[in-house]
């Protein structure tokens, strides 16, 4: 093998120009006739794919331009069939082989090949817009640019968590990615590759297309890839550049990466697109596609084997299908009862805040289910100080991981989550500041369209940190998140409420659910835990029931409950009977029947209080009803002060109450 100039800070990193006998068995001249023509059926493969989806957009309305799914110009079909014929671990019989190599894609531009790789390899027919993940044979939707490769770095972080706890012996496969420039240069890629070689993840590898024709048009940079790979290497990958699309080199590359103990990018700068022949394709090279497709099949069958003598078969394939362990609930409201009537722990002197019952709560889960992994960023941190000292200490770069500190990175983390949900086996948490829910929002909206029960625990600063100023108070992001499709925002009001909404993220089974956890103290809202399961299972519930005929419902979340039962002390004390409601998860409130949700919102006149932006909230409040809260962005000064300049106090409550209701008299 010719090597070159190595790369800085790397001792792993060299230009592959030639077959190296040591990498991979010698190539005879069938090998690398028969490897030029898979590769060529491969890209008539695309052609074909290509012309039947045409017509689909054919309508003089459809609008001009490119589209994600365009042929793309060719010249990486050698290195996908290298990788899909000799390398990749897959059984086309079964797609979701829980012990199989994962393959993603982190451009749209490759949706054309991987369609064609799924048909030739024998996959059952792909549907429409397979792109997100609805074939079994797809491991995560495409997104923007750089996601799918973060997503795999999460993929391989499973990979290595599975196998620390179940062993080499049922968990050992690689996760490969097909990525171009463009994904590449992306933010979330630069924090995902400084992860992944943080934790020498040596089983993931990325092939990446560094032609200068396959950059994208506005593209900054020199076109051929070096901004990547120089960048790659200073974050502890070794990095491979192939100079040549001759399948041996290509071979002996992969090959070569195999053994490197830390992720490796293969640089391929060389690649001219194949030639399209018109004619079928030629029986002999569909059998031997055919053949690729079935190659894993007794590899899969001699792991079957193993797993049924396996001593924990059974807990094995019970994390592989995303089932929660039996008895579950019952151990987790037996623990938080305990630590409740010990006064400990999930309660302390009846003043808690729910930032601190939550931590309290994913120690307690932590501990009754091996499978949930915790990421978190610098401003998350507090939220894992509960974990015991095993679990916070372990990092992924060893085995076993349930914890893994991502710093600043909280881009490329809320992505790696995506990825280590969509591996399976494992159900992960992710723990950050609200305010950071922008950087995170491309990976959220993945996990929704993909229906991946991720879970966030967020620190709901908001006005309770009043002293950072308006830059740090998110009045606007609950609104945002409840209008994202398949999201369940929680936002439990104390104690009790904070145990039912954990319960239900974690039976969330279709998509990320996050719980907003406020940092301010407040007293328990009540002490009737088993309504309260109820009522937030619901996402509405009248939490204090009006002493009379009501006269008005003061419907609040999070720490505003508390607010609103004082409001309605003072009002009682006034002769006005009013109801307060709690309404921690919207999302379930509204696939509540309309009779359930007339009962509790009730007939009189509503009030809304949340210390946060009032969009969304006239669905209700109705025409008439009245909103306590934000209407701009907040100010610095303490959280108290902040309170009583925003109104939303007690005092405040009720004098908007009582004008409403044209109350003028003492």
């Amino acid at each position: 093998m010719k090597v070159g100039a190595p790369l800085p800070d790397t001792h792993d990193s060299w230009t592959v120009g030639e077959q190296d006998p040591s990498d991979s068995p010698a190539w005879q001249p069938d090998d690398q006739r028969a490897a030029s023509d898979l590769a060529a059926a491969l890209r008539a493969a695309i052609e074909a794919d290509h012309e039947e989806r045409i017509p689909a957009f054919a309508d003089d309305s459809a609008p001009a331009g490119p589209r994600i799914d365009d042929a793309p110009d060719g010249g990486m079909e050698v290195a996908a069939s290298v990788l899909w014929s000799r390398f990749l671990r897959f059984d086309a019989a079964d797609p979701r082989w829980p012990d199989r190599d994962r393959f993603v894609l982190s451009s749209g531009r490759f949706l054309p090949l991987l369609r064609a790789l799924l048909r030739l390899t024998g996959h059952d027919a792909v549907v429409a817009g397979c792109g997100h993940g609805q074939h079994p044979a797809i491991e995560t939707a495409v997104g923007p640019p750089g996601q799918g490769f973060a997503t795999a770095v999460g993929m391989a972080m499973a990979e290595r968590a599975l196998a620390g706890r179940f062993g080499r012996t049922l968990v050992d496969h690689r996760t490969w990615v097909l990525a171009c420039e463009t994904d590449l240069a992306a933010g979330v890629s630069l924090e995902a590759a400084s992860l992944a070689g943080r934790m020498h993840l040596d089983k993931l590898v990325v092939l990446f297309d560094a032609r200068p024709s396959a950059a994208a048009p506005g593209q900054s940079g020199s076109g051929t890839g070096q901004e990547a790979v120089t960048r790659f290497a200073a974050c502890g990958w070794a990095v491979r550049r192939v100079e040549s699309a001759d399948p041996a080199v290509i071979t002996a590359a992969i090959a070569g990466a195999m053994r490197v103990r830390r992720p490796t990018l293969i640089a391929c700068h060389s690649g001219t697109p194949l030639p399209v022949s018109s004619s079928p394709l030629q029986p002999g090279l569909a059998d031997a596609w055919n053949d690729c497709g079935t190659r894993g099949g007794n590899t899969r069958r001699v792991w079957l084997r193993r797993l049924a003598r396996h001593r924990l078969r059974d807990e094995f394939e019970r994390v592989t299908a995303g089932r929660l362990p039996t008895g579950w609930q019952s151990a987790w409201q037996q623990a938080w009862l305990q630590a409740v009537r010990q006064g400990t722990g999930a309660r302390k002197a009846g003043s808690e805040s729910t930032l601190e019952t939550g931590r309290q709560g994913l120690a307690m889960l932590c501990g009754l289910l091996p499978e949930m992994v915790t990421l978190h960023s610098s401003a998350g941190a507090g939220i894992v100080d509960a974990l015991p000292d095993a679990a916070r200490a372990t990092g992924f770069a060893e085995r076993p991981a349930r914890h893994l500190a991502c710093g600043v990175q909280e881009h490329g983390m809320a992505a790696l989550v995506n990825g280590l949900s969509l591996h399976g086996g494992l159900h992960p948490v992710l723990g950050a500041s609200f305010v950071s829910i922008d950087r995170m929002r491309p990976a959220l909206r993945l996990a929704a369209l993909m229906g991946k029960a991720v879970i966030y625990l967020l620190t709901d600063d908001g006005l309770a940190l009043g002293e950072d100023g308006a830059a740090w108070q998110p009045v606007e992001q609950l609104a945002s998140l409840r209008a994202m499709p398949d999201v369940a925002v929680f936002r439990p009001a104390d104690a009790a409420e904070v145990m039912a909404c954990w319960e239900l993220a974690l039976r969330h089974g279709n998509g990320p659910s996050l719980i907003a956890l406020c940092p301010r103290a407040l007293p328990d809202a009540q002490t009737d835990h088993a309504g309260s399961r109820i009522g937030c299972a619901r996402g509405g519930y009248v939490l204090a029931a009006s002493r009379g005929p009501r006269r008005a419902t003061l419907i609040a979340t999070g720490p505003e409950v508390a607010v609103a039962l004082a409001a309605q002390a003072r009002l009682e004390k006034l002769g006005i009977p009013v109801a307060v409601v709690s309404l921690p998860c919207w999302e379930l409130f509204s696939e509540q029947a309309a009779s359930y949700r007339a009962e509790i919102l009730g007939k009189a006149p509503r009030i809304g209080i949340e210390a946060a932006s009032g969009f969304g909230w006239e669905r209700w409040l109705g025409d008439d009803g009245v909103f306590i809260g934000m209407d701009g962005f907040g100010a610095t000064a303490s959280a108290d002060t902040l309170y009583r300049h925003f109104g939303i106090t007690a005092e405040a409550v009720t004098a908007r109450v009582r004008r409403r209701l044209g109350i003028t008299s003492h």
